[in-house]
């Protein structure tokens, strides 16, 4: 029989283990390493696992602004350390449209910066139905270390008798200084409620 002191060990490596092979991109090729993890549980504590948001993970680009763009904050921050806020409603559309946001209570982007923009294209139910909470986070791996951008956001409902799809563009700040990005890896909750997650 495994002693206790046996058992945490074999735990806390196998614990260790998984962290690594999630945290860490494979840089063999040299190439951007884009992974998504969709409708993940393990963010936060629920009894009973949510349905996955209608939300799907677009492509990404490296972006330089010479003038500030103005873009609104993806929701407010809760004074949790993890996956927690007040959401922000998308615009609501006929058929199709963009939406544009920036973290959760971060500033506004400044004109110089070199921002990382993930796009996710959203069904917005229409406008009998009901709208979506859901939570996404943005993590770029840069040769100096990680960068890190939140969103909490409701799908709001079409004007139209039918769906429409946003798509939504997030921007991760990432200085003022031309950056090598290594890795991008995205998350996308469903929330417990279209004003506030988790």
């Amino acid at each position: 029989m495994t002693s206790s002191r046996g058992w945490r060990a074999s735990a806390l490596l196998l614990a260790i283990s998984v962290a690594f092979l999630v945290a860490v991109p494979s840089l063999a090729s040299g190439a951007t390493t884009v992974r998504t993890f969709t409708a993940s549980e393990y963010r936060a504590i629920r009894p009973t696992p949510s349905a996955a948001p209608p939300v799907a993970t677009g492509g990404h680009l490296l972006r330089h602004f010479g003038v500030a763009p103005g873009f609104a904050a993806a929701g407010t921050q809760g004074t949790s350390p993890g996956l927690e806020g007040t959401t922000v409603t998308l615009t609501s559309c006929a058929a199709a449209c963009t939406d544009d946001y920036r973290p959760a209570s971060s500033v506004a982007i400044p004109a110089g910066s070199w921002v990382e923009r993930q796009t996710f294209t959203v069904t917005q139910p229409r406008h009998a139905g009901t709208a979506v909470g859901f939570d996404l986070e943005v993590a770029v791996h840069l040769t100096t270390g990680w960068v890190v951008g939140t969103g909490y956001l409701s799908t709001g409902v079409a004007t139209g008798a039918g769906t429409s799809t946003v798509t939504l563009q997030f921007f991760v700040n990432l200085g003022a200084t031309a950056p090598t990005v290594t890795a991008v890896l995205v998350t996308v909750n469903s929330c417990t409620a279209t004003t506030g997650c988790p």
